[in-house]
């Protein structure tokens, strides 16, 4: 078993330092520093990537509006589409009808001169 109290394979690793942060630059002439314009930039960009957004969710909404009506209209048209099969399935069934009647008939004729 290895004695605990031996530390020669022991290697000491030193932690990593940061860089001391550089000093803050001493206001310009004009009272600006470097962290103000920064600032202001950094407000700039975020006011340009705000009114985007906007305009971005008032296509959004407008497109929503677009698809509101679309499928509006397209309910109206399945709804004339039902009504139009309707109407179609009672005009088969009449000539259905009609059909087997004429069938009744031309078997009756045909057994009638036959006989």
């Amino acid at each position: 078993m290895a004695d605990p109290t031996n530390r020669s394979s022991a290697a000491i690793i030193a932690f990593p330092t940061q860089a001391k942060p550089a000093a803050v630059a001493p206001a310009t002439s004009g009272g600006d520093t470097d962290a103000s314009a920064r600032l202001r930039t950094a407000l700039a960009a975020l006011d340009a990537a705000v009114l985007s957004q906007r305009a971005a969710m008032a296509d959004w909404q407008s497109a929503i509006g677009d698809l509101q009506r679309t499928m509006g209209r397209l309910g109206q048209s399945v709804a004339g589409y039902r009504e139009r099969i309707g109407a179609l399935d009672g005009k088969i069934a009449s000539l259905g009808d009609t059909a087997r009647q004429l069938q009744a008939r031309a078997i009756a004729l045909e057994n009638a001169t036959q006989g």
